[in-house]
C-alpha cells in the first residue's frame, strides 16, 4: 500500500469505514512489528508496542492534516517502543526467530546479521531497519527519528560500515 493509498483508507475510516482499518492493520502490522521489535529487541513487548499502536490508532487516527500517515504510524511505533524500553528497562536480548533456511550456511548468515544488527546502537539499528526493510528515504527517516536528513544519512552510513566489520570477521 503506497502513501496515496493508505492516505484514503485513513480519510475512510475517518469517515466511519471500519472494513478500512482492517485494510491498514492488515498492510501496516508486520511493518510497524518489525521496527517495534528493532527498537525493544523483545518478541513479547513489540508484539505489545504493536498492538499498542493500533488501539491508539483506532482510538484516534490521524487527523487529514498529516500528510505521511505511514510516517505517522513509525513514529508513533517508535516512540512506544522507547517508551516501553523505559518503563521495563529493557537492555537483554530475547531470543530472535530466524525464518528457517534451505542450508545451513544461510541460516547461519541470517542469525550473524541479526546479531550484528542487534548490536548496533538503537537509532541506527532503527534507521537500517527503515531503509532497508521498508524502503524509506532518508527524509522520511528524518521525519520519523527526529533527526536531520544528513544526520540520519550519516548514522546510517556509520552502521552499515559497522555491520561489514563485524560481518567480516569482526567481534560478534
Amino acid at each position: 500500500m503506497n502513501k496515496k493509498e493508505l492516505s484514503l483508507y485513513f480519510s475512510k475510516f475517518r469517515d466511519g469505514d471500519k472494513s478500512a482499518f482492517e485494510s491498514i492493520y492488515n498492510d501496516m502490522k508486520i511493518p510497524i512489528y518489525t521496527v517495534a521489535l528493532r527498537i525493544v529487541q523483545s518478541r513479547e513487548t513489540a508484539e505489545d508496542v504493536t498492538q499498542e499502536v493500533f488501539v491508539k490508532l483506532f482510538s484516534s487516527p490521524p487527523d487529514s492534516s498529516v500528510r505521511d500517515s505511514r510516517a505517522w504510524m513509525f513514529r508513533m511505533a517508535r516512540n512506544l517502543s522507547i517508551d516501553a524500553l523505559r518503563k521495563k528497562q529493557c537492555s537483554d536480548i530475547d531470543g530472535m526467530e530466524i525464518p528457517t533456511a534451505d542450508s545451513t550456511c544461510e541460516a547461519v548468515l541470517k542469525m550473524d546479521i541479526e546479531r550484528a544488527i542487534a548490536m548496533l546502537p538503537p537509532v541506527e539499528r532503527e534507521i537500517v531497519t527503515l531503509h532497508l526493510n521498508f524502503d524509506m528515504n532518508f527524509s522520511e527517516i528524518a521525519k520519523i527519528t527526529g533527526l536531520s536528513m544528513s544526520a540520519s544519512y550519516r548514522k546510517y552510513s556509520k552502521a552499515v560500515k559497522a555491520l561489514r566489520k563485524m560481518l567480516d570477521g569482526g567481534a560478534l
